[in-house]
């Protein structure tokens, strides 16, 4: 190897070395509620031709143990669009009705929502059901994934 060739080699190592600096490692610690299919998904078809159709989602908690001392209750409120009925087009199953409570150690809670196939369906009408965490009661949780769009705070059934 000539000495050129040496120097430019060395001269490149040290640059690398030098552009290398200690990596920190950095934990966040916000707590956050979401809710979302098995899929990660926040919307769901149903199809209105079909009766005693039993869906499922959850609520998942994101808490460290420095919030998880004691129960975490999680509030969602449904949003009923003109087209259903609870009771006649649909119901959630009453143990998961809100509010949620995860005990620690528990950090995924089933909503069972049942759909009944509705006798007069009408396309032109809203025909969504959306679930929407509304608090906890932890103040400083956020609800849904952390972020500006605040994605998966709430979770959108369509009955087409």
């Amino acid at each position: 190897m000539t000495k050129n060739r040496y120097l430019a080699l060395l001269l490149a190592a040290m640059a690398l070395l030098s552009a290398c600096q200690k990596h920190e490692e950095i934990f966040f610690d916000t707590p956050f509620a979401r809710i979302e299919d098995a899929n990660g998904q926040s919307t769901m078809t149903i199809d209105h031709k079909l009766d005693n159709v039993l869906t499922e989602i959850r609520v998942v908690v994101s808490a460290s143990k420095n919030y998880f001392t004691g129960p975490i209750t999680v509030e969602y409120e449904k949003i009923v669009g003109s087209g259903l009925t609870e009771g006649v087009d649909f119901r959630i199953q009453p143990s998961h009705a809100s509010p949620l409570t995860f005990n620690p150690g528990t950090y995924v809670l089933p909503i069972r929502v049942i759909w009944y196939k509705p006798e007069n369906f009408d396309a032109s009408k809203d025909n969504t059901l959306t679930l929407r965490l509304k608090s906890t009661s932890i103040p400083d949780m956020l609800l849904g994934v952390p972020g500006p769009d605040a994605k998966r705070s709430e979770f959108i059934y369509k009955q087409l």
